[in-house]
């Protein structure tokens, strides 16, 4: 006799899920031309720079857009290269910004 075991199925989460719970918590702005990385802290509204694995820089946004940091750094530094959840974390960013203003 034999016996059919189903298994169990788990709860799938979508890669759109996914991507807003990581953005929801932090992501990379990227590698400024020094070698810096940019990170962006949501929970303290706040950027932190690493000089590879030395704390390079904290800097609280205190509400202010997220983008205003990014244009400094390309003002003042410049970008190697920009992280790949940036451009929908800076747009979630503004959006959640605006929208307490």
């Amino acid at each position: 006799m034999s016996t059919t075991h189903t298994a169990t199925q788990e709860r799938t989460v979508s890669l759109a899920n996914q991507l807003t719970n990581a953005i929801a918590r932090s992501f990379t702005l990227g590698v400024d031309a020094t070698g810096a990385t940019h990170h962006y802290y949501r929970p303290a509204d706040a950027v932190v720079v690493f000089d590879g694995r030395a704390l390079d820089h904290y800097q609280q946004l205190e509400g202010r857009p997220l983008v205003e940091w990014r244009q400094f750094v390309a003002q003042e530094r410049g970008w190697a290269s920009i992280g790949q959840l940036a451009e929908i974390g800076l747009q979630r960013d503004s959006q959640r910004k605006e929208a307490h203003a």
